[in-house]
């Protein structure tokens, strides 16, 4: 995002006063230097409420109570934006904001009577500066962590303040709680532009793609259900066609038969009942019919002494598990009573004296040895009652699996002993007179007629196979973009960088690979003999604040290397606050802050590394060719960083000079 500060704006309440405007050049490394107590941490704040922050953080006393409206001044190549907020006053936040954009903006005296927006329509304004994406990260329409990216989430790479910039427990700005963590997880992929709009559209497509198959799939599974249903029904009406000779010559039913086969030997019986006004009944129907359900009713017995024998076993194996785990229980017991053994055999030694009479004896250690062997034998009998429940509870599975099985194919017997029971009743009381074979034709020609209608131009099964097409093909488009891979290739780029600056900035063991971790948002330092260790296992504040800096310029350089065709939503300036908290003396901290020249007395190897900083954020902004706008707060002067490329101060507040001028106290 090509979007840099150009002024911090503060509104005094009285309004005869002027604004209070503190500018900045745009460029390297620009220094807000100043003592304690002057309000230079409160830049950080002011800045991140502005943008939009969900609570206000500007410290309460004089800033409060002196100033109505916070604002800041963003410029881009081709316009200024001018965006305000107003003070919450007892409130936490307020949605009150002031938004203006053009190619030059005028900062007004006053804000008082000028239309306001609210922080819902300034951050929209923002998300589009900052061409994010309208679809969710995940593909789907949903909220969450894993919901829209927003400006405001970028925020992280923004600021280091000062209780993160040597925090070993916290590398970004915010993320020091839950809410931020998980947000910032799911939007790290698309900062490093692994994940870009193409992305996330496929996702979405393939979320479309797979919710359209998984409906169409449910409908294919329905109608097979239903076609289960009307093969038991065709297998009826064939045998009844044959029974009152429909289908002259027709073959015996055989196992593998569908139901387009029953059908297809169907569909001529209605035209032959129309043609033929006397058809012939069969001869030895009722014989064939006869055979057909006895040859049925064993099938029924089979399968029913099946059910018994699976029902038997499974009662005597769950018997079985009960007694197994009973006797295990009680072995459990007599182990723990035994644990102590292990104690009485390393005390007890051969030639035990006794404490009463004095006499040796091994017979102390002789029952201790049988005692230990026994606690031994009751841990390997438990071991093998384990090993045998597995086996038992596998035997237990596999049979209620074949338990349903059987059930189902007995039900399915029963239904077709059901329907030939009634033919043969109609045989036996020879009621297969004309009007029955005219009213079976009537009932067969219907189904006929409601199968062909419910599969009319039925395309489930090619629509299905089409989409599965369509969802591979998307899978593949994902996996070419290949994300994750993107991301490793990130990281391990952006490792090589932190070791660079870490040398700079004299951390120790530099030399060795530091990798952003971003499932625990923290460093991980490659250490001895293969060991990863976390920041957090880091010592010394100085190594903390070094990887710190290491880690959030490295990331800028990144982002500033991506493509235009990359999302880049992190502006591209960069607010530290105090780094070197990490080396101040204890002299220093109250008299090296007051003057820009150097004192000889105070020369010492922290102030060195004082100059290190200086000159890692310097390198930065040659290495990014000035693109990065550094905005350091610090107490220290000029005096050290003389010599240094691309730092200047733009502040200096000392004696009476602070953020709020004296003249609004007063």
């Amino acid at each position: 995002m090509k979007i840099k500060l150009a002024k911090i704006i503060l509104w005094p309440k009285d309004a005869k006063k002027k604004p209070r405007i503190i500018n900045f050049t745009m460029s390297g490394v620009e220094v807000v230097t100043g003592k304690s107590q002057t309000g230079k941490s409160s830049l950080i704040s002011i800045v991140d409420y502005c943008l939009g922050s969900g609570k206000c953080a500007i410290p309460v006393g004089v800033i409060r109570e002196t100033v109505e409206w916070f604002g800041v001044l963003l410029k881009s190549p081709k316009s200024e934006i001018l965006i305000a907020r107003k003070n919450p006053g007892m409130q936490a936040e307020t949605s009150a904001m002031y938004f203006v954009k053009g190619e030059e903006v005028s900062i007004p005296n006053s804000l008082e009577g000028l239309p306001s927006i609210s922080k819902e329509a300034v951050l929209s304004q923002l998300n589009q500066l900052a061409g994010l994406p309208t679809l969710s990260l995940s593909g789907e329409d949903e909220g969450g962590f894993s919901g829209r990216p927003s400006f405001r989430d970028t925020a992280a790479f923004q600021f280091q303040p000062q209780h993160i910039v040597a925090n070993p427990h916290t590398l970004f700005f915010k993320a020091d709680t839950f809410e931020h963590q998980e947000k910032l997880k799911q939007v790290f992929p698309l900062v490093l532009g692994a994940i870009d709009n193409e992305t996330l559209e496929l996702r979405r497509g393939l979320k479309v793609l797979e919710a359209e198959l998984n409906q169409k799939r449910g409908l294919l599974e329905e109608r097979e259900k239903r076609g289960a249903a009307w093969l038991q029904d065709f297998k009826a009406f064939y045998s009844q066609s044959r029974e009152y000779g429909l289908l002259p010559e027709a073959l015996d039913p055989q196992e593998g038969w569908t139901t387009e086969t029953y059908v297809s030997y169907l569909l001529p019986v209605p035209s032959r009942l129309e043609n033929n006004s006397f058809p012939a009944i069969e001869r030895g129907a009722s014989s064939r019919l006869a055979r057909e359900i006895a040859a049925l009713r064993e099938d029924e017995d089979s399968t029913a002494e099946k059910i018994e024998d699976r029902k038997r076993k499974l009662s005597r194996i769950e018997r079985l598990r009960t007694s197994s785990d009973g006797y295990s229980k009680a072995l459990v017991v007599q182990g723990n009573r035994l644990q102590p053994i292990s104690w009485f055999a390393q005390h007890v030694n051969d030639g035990h004296e006794c404490p009463v009479c004095g006499s040796t004896t091994d017979s102390a250690t002789k029952e201790v040895r049988g005692l230990e062997e026994l606690a031994k034998e009751v841990s390997r009998t438990v071991g093998s009652i384990d090993s045998v429940n597995h086996v038992l509870d596998k035997e237990a599975s596999e049979l209620s699996v074949e338990l349903r099985k059987l059930e189902d194919n007995a039900n399915d017997i029963r239904d077709q002993l059901s329907k030939l029971d009634q033919r043969s009743d109609q045989l036996s009381k020879q009621r297969q007179t004309l009007k029955d074979i005219y009213s079976f034709g009537g009932r067969l020609t219907q189904e006929l007629g409601k199968y062909a209608e419910a599969n009319k131009g039925d395309t489930r099964a090619q629509s299905v196979r089409e989409l599965e097409r369509k969802v591979s093909d998307l899978r593949s488009q994902l996996n070419r973009k290949g994300s994750e891979q993107q991301v490793r290739a990130a990281l391990a780029s952006i490792s090589k960088s932190i070791r660079h600056y870490a040398q700079i900035l004299g951390v120790e063991n530099y030399d060795r690979e530091a990798e952003i971790d971003i499932k625990n948002l923290t460093l991980v330092i490659q250490g001895l003999h293969g060991r990863r260790d976390y920041l957090w296992e880091i010592g010394s504040a100085s190594n903390h604040m070094g990887y710190h800096l290491a880690t959030i310029l490295s990331l800028h350089e990144h982002f500033l290397k991506l493509s235009e065709k990359s999302c880049k939503p992190v502006p591209q300036f960069l607010f530290i606050d105090q780094p070197s908290q990490a080396f101040f003396p204890e002299r220093w901290n109250s008299k090296h802050e007051q003057t820009s020249d150097k004192d000889p007395e105070l020369d010492s190897d922290d102030i060195k590394r004082v100059q290190r900083i200086f000159r890692a954020l310097s390198e930065a902004v040659i290495r990014t060719k000035k693109k990065l706008q550094i905005i350091l707060i610090e107490h220290v002067g000029e005096a050290d960083w003389v010599g240094i490329a691309s730092v200047h101060a733009i502040e200096r507040w000392r004696g009476d000079q602070a953020l709020i001028p004296q003249d609004w106290i007063d």
